[in-house]
């Protein structure tokens, strides 16, 4: 078990080993924002839809043509500060302004988000089932967190961010459709890049805090990764 992390190695995870995201673009027009603390939470206009995308807070108004950097789209979210849940929501940024450390652009993506204060990173308060792995999907997961929560699954999807070797694990964003979670390895040499088609089995761990601003509503621990 990591019990304590070294400033070098923190520094690596924020950087996540200069990968590459996703990355879809959505131009349109804010007809709409609402602010929740870290982010905001804006109505765009594109050309033939409407959508709700939140990003990190950024002096953005009313009116405003934005180009949106996609991390990922989650699936009736429910926004605590907001009291308010959406069908659909974009998570991302805008493209051309500073990254955060957990922005698009980083292997923790939007599900990593920034905390006031920080404990120390450990390993050693996750859940291991034996149970069964559960064949299921990526949406499925994220419509009901409860009903997986420390339960054995199994997903398939497409490699679209991968980080070996930080904190002694490797970090594998997969994505399946318009959804997509972080599944961490304890082989941190896993052999598998971008683009890679993949069948990933482990174990739902919910409300996981790493520490140093890593904190997850939902992440898959202890992966079996099989390239497909």
């Amino acid at each position: 078990m990591i019990k304590k992390l070294s400033h070098a190695c923190i520094g690596t995870l924020f950087l996540a080993s200069s990968l590459l995201a996703a990355g879809k673009l959505h131009k349109g027009e804010v007809l709409e924002l609402q602010d929740s603390g870290a982010y905001i939470y804006i109505k765009v206009k594109k050309q033939d839809e409407e959508i709700w995308a939140a990003i990190p807070k950024t002096d953005v108004k009313v009116g405003d043509k934005v180009t949106l950097k996609e991390s990922t789209w989650m699936t009736n979210f429910k926004s605590k500060t907001l009291e308010k849940t959406f069908d659909k929501v974009l998570f991302g940024e805008i493209e051309g302004q500073k990254k955060a450390i957990h922005g698009v652009d980083n292997v923790h993506g939007i599900h990593g988000q920034a905390m006031k204060k920080k404990p120390n990173p450990k390993f050693d308060d996750i859940t291991i089932s034996k149970e069964k792995a559960i064949k299921t999907d990526i949406a499925t997961i994220q419509k009901d967190i409860k009903k997986f929560k420390n339960k054995n699954v199994t997903l398939e999807g497409e490699v679209v961010q991968v980080s070996n070797k930080v904190m002694g694990n490797t970090w594998i964003k997969i994505q399946n459709n318009d959804n997509a979670i972080i599944f961490r390895s304890t082989n941190e040499d896993e052999k598998v890049k971008n683009g890679d088609k993949i069948k990933v089995t482990g174990t739902i761990n919910t409300d996981v805090d790493y520490g140093y601003g890593f904190k997850y509503k939902v992440i898959g621990v202890n992966a079996k990764v099989e390239k497909i």
